[in-house]
């Protein structure tokens, strides 16, 4: 079937679904604005914000049963999200052109990317704990600093409040999948507390395709004097690996992999944030934050038995990155939120008998906030920040939101410029490396509208981007050992437009649908970006038959990507994912609810590879039970 025949069924499936009355309607849930924190450093609503804000909630993970981040965040526009083969594999995330480098991953305001590869792997980080997940697209760096050029992905952990409450998951599946989950918090007197542990494992679908994941999750907080609070934070994820995928020197990979039996990865991660707040005034709050982030990654590739001309392969990689911020905003009336930071971090990389580098890194930012007859929203800001090995940056971004309230409608639009800070490999690694790189750089814009319509029943937006690209780091072939040298050499554009609309159909059936066009080039060689698809569809159908069921189907489309002048085009593809929630009981006692859980994914089995050489899986089914006490 192709691509088009599986939209065309999945839509008039969809619209006989629709045609159907509900058995009993289910209770309608007033929309309340999101407050966001990731786009301007503090609580701001999300229509005074005049970037691309999206939010991925709690209530999403329950409602979808998201095993993992990156399921979470596939239906984002403007993201596109690569997974490496089956669960466990690595895992990559882009915005709107700009790669895995360019796009920066936060915990709780803590970097969770890796100071040698420069990539955060979403494999390495569990859904246990988390609150909201904010999506900022464009350029971020007047914020966050280096490597926040395409954006930025903030996962905010859940503080405990109320009396105690805990739930307790368990799912199975095919591919000898098991997936277990504990959580619980709440509130006593002046402390807070919340916890989560997890585990989850699949056999995949080749010989030595497995992956064992666990997590462990805490936060502890405490509420002082002065509307104040300190909260300690604790995050350990260990992920062990098989990698089926066998490396074939010189040449692309087959689209069927030839397999590895004895390739193996582990990597563990601790992430330590203390952090604190206070506002003992009406016009100044404070926040501080000290942390840690610790990545070990281990691989092993032993002779494989059976090829006269294998070689072993070993690599011990060790990082660690030490932060510490303080932020200030000064408030005056309603009208003005003036916000000083100061930064510092130290990252250090060890690959072991091999090399061992750091580097420390000083940054301060202001931002202004100005408000004007409860309408017009401006926000400017301008960061500089020095790097103790390329020297300092200065990056400026502004931008404006001005809503017409009677007509539901909000104008935003903003501009700025980025960098991206060469990784420890890129400056330190022997014989690759090049102490003498400079950063990769960018300047942005974007436009774009919101409406709502018939009540806020229908909600759309559309916005057009553009993102120039300098200075980018390549290697290139040189004539002497080690006959490749990484240098500042390439330059890229990219521009679309991003749309994206949410219909409330019924009390209890919502259908929604966003869009993406990406027109990317490298400069010179008139190529797309590598592994960038033109086109990008998300559709959505999540629907309440029964007061005690819901059910959802979510597709996602991908065009063909350009891969490379020597393999060209890795193929588009279509999946399809399935599933809902039965209550089967609703407080008993202690019991607060005992619910049936279901997902399927890839319904129609659809072969592809979202990196060319890696297989996805075919039809995954999961289904379990979830108590709430």
């Amino acid at each position: 079937m192709t691509v088009d025949g599986r939209i065309g069924g999945w839509a008039l499936a969809g619209m006989l679904l629709a045609a159907f009355p509900p058995a009993a309607p289910a209770q309608e849930s007033k929309r309340v604005e999101p407050v966001v924190v990731t786009a301007t450093r503090i609580e701001t609503p999300a229509a005074e914000v005049g970037t691309s804000v999206s939010v991925v909630t709690e209530e999403d993970f329950k409602t979808y049963h998201y095993a993992t981040v990156d399921e979470a965040l596939r239906t984002v526009p403007g993201l596109e999200i690569r997974r490496s083969g089956s669960l466990g594999k690595t895992t990559s995330i882009t915005i709107r052109g700009a790669t895995a480098n360019q796009v920066q991953v936060l915990v709780d305001g803590v970097r969770v990317k890796s100071p040698t590869t420069g990539q955060a792997d979403l494999s390495d980080i569990s859904p246990d704990l988390i609150e909201r997940i904010e999506i900022i697209r464009g350029p971020q760096s007047t914020l966050y600093g280096a490597d926040a050029i395409g954006g930025v992905v903030h996962i905010i952990t859940k503080r405990g409040k109320g009396p105690f409450s805990a739930s307790v998951q368990q799912e199975v599946g095919n591919y000898d999948t098991l997936r277990s989950r504990v959580s619980g918090g709440g509130q006593w007197k002046i402390l807070d507390y919340s916890f989560a542990a997890s585990h989850l494992e699949s056999n995949g679908q080749f010989r030595n395709d497995g992956s064992d994941e666990n997590a462990l999750s805490g936060r502890l907080g405490v509420a002082l004097p002065w509307d104040s609070h300190l909260a300690f934070v604790a995050r350990w994820n260990r992920t062990d690996t098989d990698l089926p995928v066998k490396f074939v020197c010189c040449g692309p990979l087959a689209v069927e992999p030839l397999i590895d039996v004895n390739q193996r990865q582990q990597s563990e991660t601790l992430v330590l944030t203390l952090e604190g707040k206070a506002r003992p005034v009406p016009w100044w709050e404070s926040r501080g934050r000290i942390s840690r982030y610790e990545n070990s990654l281990g691989f092993q590739d032993p002779v494989d038995p059976g090829y006269a001309f294998d070689f072993p392969s070993f690599a011990q990689i060790n990082v660690e990155r030490r932060e510490a911020e303080w932020i200030n905003a000064f408030h005056v009336g309603k009208w003005s939120t003036s916000t000083v930071g100061l930064e510092y971090r130290h990252e250090e990389g060890e690959n072991k008998g091999v090399f061992r580098s750091r580097t420390n890194t000083q940054s301060v930012f202001f931002e202004e906030q100005l408000r004007f007859f409860d309408r017009l929203f401006l926000t400017g800001g301008f960061r500089v920040e020095d790097h103790s090995v390329f020297g300092t940056e200065t990056t400026e971004r502004g931008s404006l939101a001005y809503l017409i309230r009677a007509w539901g409608t909000r104008i935003r639009g903003g501009a700025g410029s980025g960098f991206r800070a060469p990784t420890l490999n890129d400056l330190f690694y022997p014989d690759f490396s090049n102490p003498a790189l400079k950063p990769e750089k960018s300047f942005s814009w974007e436009v774009g509208a919101d409406q709502k319509l018939w009540q806020e029943r229908i909600r759309l937006g559309l916005t057009y981007f553009h993102n120039d690209f300098e200075n980018l780091i390549r290697f290139v072939s040189i004539p002497v050992s080690p006959f490749v040298a990484v240098v500042n050499l390439a330059r890229a554009r990219t521009a679309g437009i991003e749309a994206t609309s949410e219909v409330d159909l019924l009390k209890n059936l919502v259908a929604s649908v966003n869009y993406t066009y990406t027109d990317s080039e490298t400069q010179g060689s008139n190529r797309p970006l590598a592994r960038e698809p033109r086109h990008r569809w998300n559709v959505g159908l999540t629907w309440e038959p029964l007061p005690r069921l819901s059910l959802f189907t979510q597709v996602h489309t991908s065009s063909r990507q350009f891969e490379s002048e020597t393999v060209g085009y890795n193929r588009g593809h279509t999946r399809v994912d399935v599933g809902g929630t039965y209550r089967v009981l609703d407080r008993y006692g202690w019991l607060q609810a005992l619910e049936l859980t279901a997902r399927i994914q890839n319904l129609l089995d659809e072969g592809y590879a979202e990196v060319r050489g890696f297989p996805a899986l075919g039809t995954q089914a999961l289904a379990g039970v979830r108590a709430s006490f």
